[in-house]
């Protein structure tokens, strides 16, 4: 009986063995791998501004002209107390968009977030670039989710939330596309992080898309004159001008909402990415830069007007589900600077401001409670054919 036991057993030992020995081969793989990665991939740069290959060089040279801008006039972006070339901000170097192997990571204004005593110091130009600025190939734990192939992300270091931002050769001049170069991408969504933590016009059940968008002929028609509209305050600095088609884009707009209230969401999304993209915009003509209304790929620009016919060509009725709010939100902020300059104010929540998104500043700017009788909207049609 015993024998039989012993024998029975055998099996199970050199089965036990064999898993043994493949964990110690997998341990021995992730450390070679891990030792790989570390010595031979993660190597820090150099110290000073001139040792530091030509990414890493652009980057600072576009990162500079921002802060440039903020240090020189900042409510000519969005507002005095918005900073941010004083915010924190994780800079993460890899080969390219979509890689998930980064190389270090650049910590700017990080010094009162985190302990970055030990860390490598970088010296930089004299002029807007920060002096704190440090390098490291790890944050610990922390820098856990550098390597998911996210462009950019929040993460929290100590009780401060850190725009983490990733770089590459190929996104500094956004493949060709001027949104999603690097210091217009990277602009964006720091004012996310800097601006708009307590901001929770998308935080609502209704949330910041509207699904199964009305395509009814008569709900395009409203939309091509508040298109039109839109388009026609272009480069508007009169605010006789201004007023007259805000007053009729937002009787238009009203109209719209009373027949289909599930486009209101569209507020909410011009609250959020529609700011956002008014501060590209914003730096861009500081700057003389290719952001414009409705930039295109090329550089180029377009008209709401041209878009419109665009999506009803093709179909692609799904860019003003919510895609589109960015750019209507921006032109409302370049119409409200011109009428209500203090909406920057108002779309702050209470106690700061009154929480109110750029159309309902709008809205409450030119008097318009409800939508216009269907002769008022003939009347208003006409004057934009």
């Amino acid at each position: 009986m015993a024998e039989g036991t012993t024998l029975a057993g055998a099996p199970a030992s050199r089965r036990l063995r064999r898993g043994w020995i493949a964990l110690i081969a997998v341990v021995i793989l992730v450390v070679v791998g891990a030792a790989v990665v570390w010595f031979g991939v993660k190597k820090l740069p150099g110290t000073h501004y001139a040792e530091l290959d030509d990414t890493d060089q652009r980057m600072f040279t576009s990162l500079s002209s921002l802060y440039e801008q903020f240090q020189a006039d900042p409510a000519a972006i969005w507002s005095a107390d918005y900073r941010f070339d004083e915010q924190p901000l994780t800079l993460i170097r890899r080969d390219e968009v979509g890689g998930v192997i980064w190389h270090y990571a650049y910590l700017v204004n990080m010094s009162d977030v985190i302990d970055t005593a030990g860390m490598q110091k970088v010296d930089l130009p004299d002029g807007s670039l920060p002096d704190d600025v440090r390098v490291t190939k790890t944050l610990g734990t922390a820098s856990l989710p550098f390597w998911a192939p996210f462009n950019f992300t929040i993460e929290t270091l100590g009780e401060t939330p850190v725009l983490t931002f990733k770089y590459s050769a190929d996104i500094l001049d956004g493949a060709g596309d001027p949104s999603l170069e690097f210091g217009t991408f990277l602009l964006h969504e720091a004012f996310h992080v800097g601006k708009q933590q307590e901001w929770t016009y998308d935080r609502g059940a209704e949330g910041d898309r509207i699904f199964d968008y009305p395509t009814s002929s008569e709900q395009l028609a409203l939309l091509r004159t508040e298109f039109a509209i839109l388009d026609s305050a272009t480069g508007v600095t009169d605010p006789a001008r201004m007023e007259i088609a805000a007053h009729d884009l937002a009787q238009i707009r009203i109209a719209r909402y009373e027949k289909w209230p599930e486009l209101r969401v569209q507020d909410n999304t011009e609250a959020i990415e529609g700011t956002a993209k008014y501060v590209e915009r914003r730096m861009s003509d500081l700057t003389h830069g290719d952001i414009n209304i409705l930039t295109t790929q090329p550089g180029g620009t377009a008209t709401f007007v041209s878009v419109l016919d665009y999506i009803e060509e093709t179909e692609q009725f799904e860019i003003l589900e919510r895609d589109i709010a960015y750019e209507t939100g921006a032109q409302l902020g370049y119409m409200l600077d011109v009428i209500e300059p203090t909406w920057k104010q108002k779309i702050e929540p209470a106690p700061t401001g009154e929480g109110l998104t750029p159309f309902q500043t709008l809205q409450r700017r030119v008097s318009v409670e409800t939508a216009p009788t269907p002769q008022e909207i003939l009347e208003i049609q006409a004057r934009y054919p």
